[in-house]
């Protein structure tokens, strides 16, 4: 084979490699995307369940006028009052919320406080006339990254005023079987940062209830749920979660793609040295162990030669007289002799040989003679 003819061969096999290597390159990426935002979106579409705990109070005062029986002004909480000595009576809301567990959640949340003066049937309890009043109007407030939160509102509550409109709405219509009570009521409701927390009831009531038209009377309080009560909060990721889809599935099809276009380069390519390049590569990798291979050809003199069809029938040669295999490739790689010696001076021989290789240095020599003769 001319060096001009080898240097071609060689160079059409590193460029078949580059090609081959920079399209595999290209279909590891197209998948790794693929996968990648494939997993993004999986991992924003599920929804986080976030325990926490949430609880409430109020506490209040009850200021009365000047008198003779009373050292203080104001009387606390856990009392019946007179209600011709009460002059004001103040209320501190207080609303907690504890996400130990949980870091880095943003969320809104929104709380308001109103009066309800309900004038009802002591029989049924249903009531006859129950106007409300906003006594704070709704807020919203933002929280980024925190693991707690605390609402507190201080409030004077006007009781004369509210005690006066049940007083004189149970005379004018002679109720004797009927009750007022004011109901003053902080409600609280947490918001997802990603629009909504998903099925759960986040609004949380803490009510002071203050009895009407009675002369002696004792306050309580309410609240949605007990104090510190777990709950969970269902949340599902803000971002728009399509885009990673589309993402995913359009890397996938290029992925696709480009696994065809491998597969086609790879078949298209192939040529009589890269068919016998991929023979000897799968010979060597399944008997690599049973194979020693050597620098040069082996001298052939004085030995008879004996053609082996198959590799297994080597490998059988090889057991039966504990002789190595050895192994030559010619330096313009389009041969590999797979060699047992013998003492008797017989010598196995199976080759693998590129497909034209008769056709191949059959002409090279033709060339040769002539070019000799010319001279």
């Amino acid at each position: 084979m001319s060096e001009n003819e080898k240097i071609k061969r060689q160079e059409y096999k590193r460029n078949r490699r580059r090609w081959i290597l920079i399209q595999s390159i290209a279909l590891a990426l197209a998948v790794l995307l693929a996968v990648g935002f494939y997993a993004v979106y999986d991992r924003m579409n599920r929804i986080y369940y976030i325990e926490y705990s949430e609880g409430g109070y109020v506490d209040y005062r009850v200021y009365l006028d000047d008198n003779s029986f009373f050292e203080e002004d104001f009387v606390g909480k856990d009392h019946a009052y007179i209600a011709r000595l009460i002059k004001a009576i103040t209320a501190d809301f207080v609303y907690t919320l504890d996400m130990e567990n949980t870091t880095g959640v943003s969320f809104d949340y929104e709380y308001g406080i109103d009066a309800r003066l309900t004038v009802a049937d002591k029989t049924s309890g249903d009531p006859i006339i129950s106007p409300v009043y906003e006594l704070v109007p709704k807020t919203q407030v933002s929280v980024k990254g925190e693991k707690s939160l605390t609402v507190s509102r201080h409030l004077e509550i006007d009781y004369d005023h509210y005690n006066e409109f049940a007083s004189s709405f149970l005379g004018v219509y002679d109720l004797h079987n009927a009750s007022a009570v004011l109901s003053v009521t902080m409600t609280v409701e947490v918001l997802s940062s990603c629009e909504e927390f998903e099925g759960n009831e986040s609004a949380h009531f803490i009510s002071l209830n203050i009895p009407l038209a009675e002369e002696n009377f004792s306050i309580y309080s309410t609240s949605t749920n007990p104090e510190q009560a777990k709950k969970v909060l269902a949340c599902s990721s803000g971002v728009n979660q399509d885009l990673f889809l589309a993402v995913s599935v359009a890397a996938a099809v290029l992925a696709a793609l480009l696994l065809v276009v491998l597969a086609v380069y790879v078949t298209v390519t192939r040529n009589e040295d890269i068919n016998y390049t991929n023979k000897v590569r799968k010979l060597l990798s399944a008997y690599r162990s049973y194979i020693q291979q050597i620098e040069g050809a082996f001298d052939v003199t004085g030995y008879q030669v004996v053609p082996i069809k198959t590799f297994t029938e080597m490998l059988g040669i090889r057991d039966t007289i504990q002789s190595p295999i050895l192994m030559f490739e010619n330096e313009d790689q389009t041969k590999t002799e797979f060699i047992i010696s013998t003492n008797t001076r017989i010598l196995y021989l199976f080759e693998i040989k590129v497909d034209n290789y008769d056709e191949l240095y059959g002409s090279v020599t033709e060339e040769t003679a002539e070019e000799a003769a010319a001279e």
